[in-house]
């Protein structure tokens, strides 16, 4: 007896990554009960689903991004003068755009991240809004691979073999989900009059699977900037509430997807806001609605064993030897690390009194791997919303100052991840969910800012493995054999199989007929002299 057991993997290869820049311009009008615009205070954008096409070597995009605006108005007797203005849905910005595809015939994978919402006063009425987007795009192919993982025998044999770990795709997909509560302003907080501006953040976030679904889950905590109203019903200033951990008022939220779950399966997500709304009809609360964005990706990670070489004391071992691409995982692992940056207020800027809120878009980020090591870089824009210090009868002011706007420079950072064994020929696959940035103010001229990032890394290399495919053995036979023995080649003829089939081997064969012993050596209607003795490889 001789058995052999057969495995096959199914693996993805990344063939290209790239990132491409879009932009997108036009107009946007004022509501009709909004004042009059002076200056552009703060802005930021929430890109809702995009949607895509590939035709020919190109990709085509559209969709659309919610446009928040803080600004000055003109005087308006008994009202605080900085107003709060929302564009969302078939109302917000207009993207429309393509980027070409560096390999037309590959299968590609695209995510869009929105980077800068840069907003410009046109007129009293209206603004230009430029938008800067990131495109990334990942080429890939399926790697599928057979071989011989176990062989069952009377005989004495033995058998070397390679242990990989190969994670197989299972499941790639974007989902997205929406989320409504109404939320009650803390006491000692005063009642609201307007909202200004709001904003929204995944935190703890985490995923787990169970009963054939993935589920994402964690807190959302609201940001509010809003106008307070005074006991006489007029308006009495700015003022900030937060719904977080530490107060308790963040909201729980999950996302559930369905999909197969292997035992071995592992996940891997990025999480981000696509829409922040808010209302309020009384005094003492507002409703929120949060339209939460995400890519899953589920992978079957396993350990495969795959036989290398096969010997055996009596007979003859004729193997059929195949090379393999493989996709080995060298290392999964979720990390964190924090961001952590002082940034001083440009020129001309008047001094904090007081910390509104802080808005930092989308960082872009660019990763690579060195020597036991991946290193990460990126930027981002950060815009600070604050009340200054007034001078004379004009009090304190609301003001903004940005860095990487008008001239000032960007908010950079970088960190490295100790990955031991870890070599710059590998690839590697991130998933960034960035938390909620934390503000603390320093000095009148100097904010410190504080941001954890959630990664979640494959490292992977590719592998060229001449591994088993087939395997039998091959025993004398007993009694006299013709002295000369032809097959003329049929129609799907392989070495292998003639060989199987007159107990010979496939390098017995080959030296009887010289052939250097491929399968595409084979002529149709050739003879092929039989071997009376095999021999060995």
């Amino acid at each position: 007896m001789f058995t052999c057991h057969y495995g096959q993997a199914v693996m993805e290869r990344t063939l290209h990554t790239t990132n491409k820049g879009l932009e997108a311009q036009g107009q946007l009008a004022l509501a009709a009960d909004c004042p009059d615009l002076e200056a552009v205070l703060a802005n930021h954008g929430y890109l809702r689903e995009i949607k895509g096409e590939i035709i020919g070597n190109k990709l085509f995009l559209s969709g659309t991004v919610d446009v928040h605006l803080v600004y000055r108005g003109k005087e308006s007797l008994d009202r605080v003068p900085v107003y709060g203005m929302v564009w969302k849905g078939t109302e917000g910005a207009v993207v429309n755009g393509e980027v070409e595809l560096p390999d037309p015939k590959a299968d590609w994978d695209w995510q869009v991240r929105l980077l800068k919402t840069k907003l410009q006063p046109e007129t009293e009425r209206t603004v230009k809004y430029q938008l800067e987007l990131e495109v990334r795009l990942r080429a890939h192919e399926p790697v599928a691979v057979g071989f011989v993982e176990q062989i069952e025998t009377e005989a004495q044999v033995h058998t070397e073999a390679e242990h990989l770990l190969v994670a197989e795709p299972l499941l790639q997909t974007h989902v997205s989900r929406e989320f409504n509560n109404t939320l009650a302003l803390i006491y000692p907080r005063p009642p609201l009059s307007r909202i200004i501006s709001c904003q929204a953040f995944p935190v703890q976030t985490a995923v787990s699977v169970a009963r054939e679904k993935v589920n994402i889950e964690g807190k959302l905590e609201v940001h509010l900037v809003y106008v307070t109203l005074t006991e006489d019903g007029l308006e009495g200033g700015l003022e900030t509430q937060k719904w977080t951990e530490e107060n308790g008022g963040a909201l729980p939220f999950q996302i559930s997807v369905e999909a197969p779950l292997p035992q071995e399966s592992s996940v891997s997500y990025e999480l981000w806001v696509e829409s922040v709304a808010c209302t309020s009809s009384h005094p003492e609360s507002c409703r929120v609605q949060i339209q939460l964005g995400a890519d899953v990706c589920l992978t079957r990670t396993r350990q495969v064993k795959a036989i290398t070489d096969v010997s055996a004391e009596k007979g003859i071992i004729d193997l059929k030897r195949e090379v393999g691409s493989w996709v080995e995982v060298v290392e999964e692992t979720e990390r964190s690390f924090v961001v952590e940056k002082l940034l001083t207020l440009p020129e001309q800027r008047p001094n904090i009194k007081n910390v509104l809120e802080v808005m930092v878009t989308e960082p872009k980020i660019e990763w690579e791997l060195d020597h036991d090591q991946l290193i990460i870089t990126g930027e981002a824009l950060a815009t600070l919303l604050y009340q200054a210090e007034g001078a004379g009868e004009e009090g304190d002011v609301i003001t903004a100052a940005g860095w990487g706007q008008g001239g000032t420079e960007a908010l950079t950072f970088g960190t490295t991840l100790d990955l031991p064994g870890v070599e710059a020929e590998m690839q590697a696959r991130v998933f960034l969910n960035p938390q909620r940035p934390k503000v603390e103010l320093e000095d009148e001229r100097t904010i410190k800012l504080v941001w954890e990032f959630k990664a979640m890394i494959t490292i992977t290399q590719n592998r060229e493995l001449s591994l088993v495919s087939d395997s039998a053995l091959v025993l004398p036979e007993e009694g006299p054999k013709p002295s000369m023995l032809f097959y003329v080649v049929q129609p799907g003829d392989t070495l292998w199989g003639i060989a199987r089939r007159y107990n010979t081997t496939m390098a017995a064969l080959a030296k009887a007929n010289q052939l250097t012993g491929t399968d595409q050596e084979l002529v149709l209607g050739k003879k092929l002299l039989i071997p009376k003795v095999p021999i060995a490889n």
